[in-house]
């Protein structure tokens, strides 16, 4: 009787240990799911299109020397387009400006658009700096700095380069002038005609006074 007690509890306090670890190991399982699905909704904020992936349009802002904002999806639909990120503020940055200038005219009669952003520029200093610098292609005002976020530019110079299906191609920064940026844009051009992605006319922007 005695023995048959002793046994029954022997199993009893065993059952009972099987049943603490089963529990046990159901809490670390669900406590462990709970942190990977925390981790795994932390994650971080999407970033700016990547080389080949479909750049943002501008944000909005003062543009100048465009009687309309410009979009990568309307007006700019089929172009390679070239962006010129600069605060212009030493006079070493007019070889940026002059060099940019040079592309322009260089693609004049193909669908590459060139377009400045006053990086950290407000909109009566923009004004100011368009005239006394004589940029004649579309500026864009960037104050707050938006569009260098929305196209992930991280310093200043900075020429970023699209293809005709607003996919980031390339960027550069402050040794942009080294590189064969000629070829790099006809290379572009040349896929668009080969894909039928390219625009058949050059936009023109409108003035002010052509309004």
């Amino acid at each position: 009787m005695i023995k048959q007690l002793k046994r029954e509890l022997k199993d009893s306090k065993y059952k009972r240990y099987q049943l603490k670890s089963i529990v046990f190991f159901a809490a670390g399982v669900v406590v462990l799911a709970m942190i990977a699905g925390y981790f795994f909704k932390q994650s971080p904020a999407r970033p700016p299109a990547g080389r080949a992936d479909i750049a943002s349009d501008f944000p909005e802002g003062t543009w100048f020397n465009t009687a309309e904002p410009l979009s990568l999806y309307d007006q700019l639909r089929g172009h390679v387009v070239v962006v010129l990120f600069n605060d212009f503020n030493t006079l070493s940055d007019l070889e940026d400006l002059s060099r940019f200038s040079e592309l322009d005219s260089l693609f004049i009669n193909q669908p590459m658009f060139g377009i400045v952003v006053l990086a950290g520029r407000e909109t009566t200093t923009a004004d100011s700096l368009v005239r006394q610098w004589q940029i004649d292609c579309p500026v864009l005002a960037d104050p707050d700095s938006q569009a260098m976020q929305t196209f992930g530019i991280r310093a200043l110079p900075a020429v970023l380069v699209l293809d005709a299906r607003a996919r980031v191609a390339a960027r550069y920064y402050e040794d942009w002038q080294r590189i064969p940026i000629e070829a790099v844009i006809q290379d572009l051009l040349d896929q668009g005609v080969a894909t039928r992605s390219l625009a058949a006319v050059k936009y023109v922007p409108r003035t002010v006074d052509q309004q």
